[in-house]
């Protein structure tokens, strides 16, 4: 099996892409999700083709290891994107009452408003920096390619960042746009 056959990645795509999203499907419980990952999956095996060394690991390990990666990211992703979202919703909460979901919603729907108009607060790097980490689920290194900035340049822009975006959350009332 040579790996620099495409018909090895045709192989090894026909063999995984079943059981990928399978794995995807039952951690995430989100078709669409498992989707995206699963294809995901695949740009990395091929773009790391030649990092797959048939000695250390057979194919299926190193498959569920990027596999594992992904999912681990999504999910790390997701609840630093949730906590930012509850934290500032918190503050629209004031008493312990059942709520309705329509209630909830509108809640959700202003907190989303109150953090949108809380990132337009920050100037255009800072902002592109959080919104590309947080909602995009890009680590600070595919940032930096994007924007063409460096490594620790993006790591000190996302911690004032997210300093200022705590300071406009707790310290100042913001009315959210109707």
């Amino acid at each position: 099996m040579n790996q620099n056959n495409g018909d090895w990645l045709d192989a090894v795509y026909v063999r995984f892409k079943d059981k990928i999203y399978g794995y995807f499907l039952k951690k995430l419980n989100y078709p669409e999700a498992a989707e995206d990952l699963c294809s995901q999956v695949f740009l990395e095996i091929a773009k790391n083709i030649g990092r797959f060394d048939k000695t250390k690991s057979s194919e299926s390990t190193w498959i569920y290891s990027i596999c594992r990666n992904l999912c681990n990211r999504r999910l790390r992703d997701f609840y630093k994107r949730r906590n930012i979202i509850m934290n500032s919703s918190s503050t629209l909460v004031h008493d312990e009452r059942e709520v309705s979901y329509e209630s909830l919603e509108t809640e959700r729907i202003i907190a989303a408003d109150i953090l949108a108009d809380a990132l337009s607060r920050l100037d255009t790097d800072k902002s592109r920096v959080i919104v590309l980490s947080y909602y995009h689920g890009l680590n600070p290194k595919e940032i930096a390619d994007r924007l063409g900035l460096t490594y620790t340049n993006v790591c000190v822009l996302k911690s004032r960042a997210l300093k200022e975006l705590r300071k406009i959350l707790n310290d100042e009332e913001i009315k959210p746009r109707l």
